[in-house]
């Protein structure tokens, strides 16, 4: 009987796991994660004796030959609790890698979870604050306003009469969580070592990244971090609402924050008695998502209807940050790239500016990928189905790189899901809202923005520092050239003539530079004049004049430089 070495594991919750699998008919996963052994004689021997529960390996599902994977793996993992729940919530999010009918299966996991008793959350706040709990709060409410896997979120008032909202982890979870997290982690070894199937979804990837998320979820002051972060970039807006964190009250187990009054976004007969529209809301919220995704690059990563609250005075409340997701800079030029594409119908250039958000190897069918791309954009360019999205489209291509063995970084696929997410929302609010209307004059706007004078300059200044850096770099980089060739440590040698080539070549190369950066610093600075009309002079002659006649001469050395 085949056994595996097996590091400290929570060998009875390893029991429970397997066991659960092999009762919802995933005994061929079982066994090929070489995990049989766990499972009791007695449940293999009526498993050979009935016939009432049917195998459904990963394999046949993807090859559409078993249709119930879905629903009976959601069953495992709400079974399971724990984790498990935040597993499959995090999978629904990456239909890149499970399938959108897994994903969407997923959807519908939810934290059942019974609330924790009021003592063990006094308890647990008294012992975080090394205090007594009516020396804190001069209220606290016994029942939970709302209660998941993780924590569970009492109404409160501070001594100073201020209401808030009191988000407290559930007592002993880091501990589960962990034992559980150890577990998947061992699973996901089991099952890229022994299953050669899933090699192609990385599932030690997957579990790690999984595990990253949820030790920052178990950690409120990475939330409340989040929470801050948000509300300074959106404090110039009057309609968006971000709880305020009191941070006197806040530890890594207890995040205590500004309780916000509203209703859901669903609750549509309590608009009129908040003065709010859902037109309004619909528009604040996508206003909202494209500053997020355009601009700032920095986006809530689970904007579900439950995370936000209509406010009175059409005022959104967004709240909840424990998943955000970020997109470097040259991402989000992309981004906004494949969407300038992609609404003027140049579908090679979007599925382009797609694959060079992706994370390709030499394995990859980047060519099957873009043509896989064309045939999803162009159906949308010249025969949209009525309730077509443009959202959808992206996102349908995203989660497709799979097969191609086109990955897509985690944020991205979260983005792509997070504008899937805000685009349904503002239909549900506003059957009529139209997000490409709305798309095009917002990019072209923040194009004309992106190509001011003022933005120029800042990015001319920078890339001059950049460049001065490397200059002042470059001595110090020859020098060390010059000590390690005299010590003959260097891997090719050099004959003195060549070295002095070499020399001549640097110098050379450092003038070319030097030229061109002053040429550069001219030209921008030429531009910002003529912007402003000329309004300076020497012997009535435009500063701008003078800039573009010493640019030519400037442009001319250059060019001499170079072909000497």
């Amino acid at each position: 009987m085949y056994m595996p070495s097996l590091p400290p594991l929570p060998i009875k919750r390893l029991k429970q796991v397997v066991e659960t699998l092999y009762d919802f008919g995933f005994e061929i996963w079982v066994g090929r994660l070489k995990l049989k052994y766990v499972v009791p004689l007695h449940k293999r021997y009526m498993r050979l004796v009935r016939k009432d529960v049917v195998p459904c390996p990963l394999e046949e599902y993807y090859g559409g030959k078993v249709q119930d994977v879905p629903r009976r793996f959601r069953l495992v993992l709400e079974h399971l609790g724990g984790a498990y729940v935040k597993l499959g919530q995090m999978m629904s999010l990456r239909a890149d890698i499970v399938g959108e009918r897994i994903a969407q299966e997923l959807r519908q996991l939810q934290d059942r979870v019974p609330s924790v008793p009021y003592a063990d959350i006094k308890a647990a706040i008294e012992d975080e604050f090394d205090r007594p709990l009516s020396s804190v709060f001069s209220r606290f409410e016994q029942k939970p306003v709302g209660a998941a896997s993780l924590a569970q979120v009492h109404k409160a008032i501070l001594k100073d009469g201020t209401p808030v909202a009191v988000k407290v982890l559930r007592p002993g979870i880091e501990k589960a969580i962990r034992d559980d997290m150890l577990l998947l982690r061992y699973l996901a070894e089991l099952a890229e070592r022994h299953i050669e199937f899933t090699r192609r979804f990385h599932p030690i990837d997957f579990v790690n990244e999984f595990i990253e998320w949820t030790n920052k979820e178990l950690d409120l002051v990475h939330e409340a971090i989040n929470t801050e972060h948000f509300r300074s970039l959106y404090a110039d807006s009057a309609n968006l609402f971000i709880p305020r964190v009191y941070w006197d009250f806040t530890t890594k187990r207890i995040l205590t924050m500004e309780f916000s009054n509203g209703i859901h976004l669903d609750d549509f007969k309590g608009y009129r008695k908040m003065k709010s529209s859902r037109k309004a809301i619909a528009d604040i919220g996508m206003e909202i998502a494209f500053r997020q995704f355009f601009e700032v690059g920095y986006f809530h990563g689970d904007p579900h209807p439950g995370n936000f609250f209509v406010m009175s005075n059409n005022t959104l409340c967004l709240h909840d940050f424990g998943i955000v997701g970020r997109i470097s800079d040259d991402m989000r030029k992309e981004l906004i790239a494949f969407y300038i594409n992609f609404l003027e119908k140049d579908g090679e250039a979007a599925a382009t500016h797609l694959l060079r958000m992706a994370q390709t190897d030499e394995r990859s069918d980047r060519e099957g990928f873009i043509r896989s791309a064309l045939d999803e954009f162009e159906s949308w360019f010249y025969a949209p189905k009525k309730g077509a999205r443009i959202s959808n489209s992206l996102y349908r291509v995203v989660i497709s790189g799979v097969r191609h063995g086109v990955r897509f970084p985690s944020s991205i696929a979260l983005l792509a899901k997070s504008i899937v997410t805000m685009e349904s929302m503002a239909l549900l609010l506003d059957p009529s809202f139209n997000i490409t209307q709305r798309l095009r004059p917002y990019l072209t706007e923040l194009m004309k923005i992106q190509l001011k004078p003022e933005v120029i300059a800042k990015k001319g200044r920078e890339f001059l520092t950049d460049s001065f850096q490397i200059l002042e770099q470059l001595p110090e980089a020859a020098q060390k050239l010059i000590a390690l060739a005299r010590k003959g440590e260097m891997p090719v040698r050099l004959d003195i003539e060549d070295f002095e080539r070499i020399r001549n070549e640097i110098d050379r190369q450092s003038d070319i530079r030097i030229l061109s950066l002053v040429l550069i610093a001219i030209l921008i600075t030429t531009a910002i004049m003529l912007h402003i009309q000329g309004v300076s002079t020497i012997l009535g002659i435009p500063f701008s004049t003078i800039g573009i006649i010493a640019s030519i001469v400037l442009g001319v050395q250059l060019i001499l430089r170079i072909k000497n």
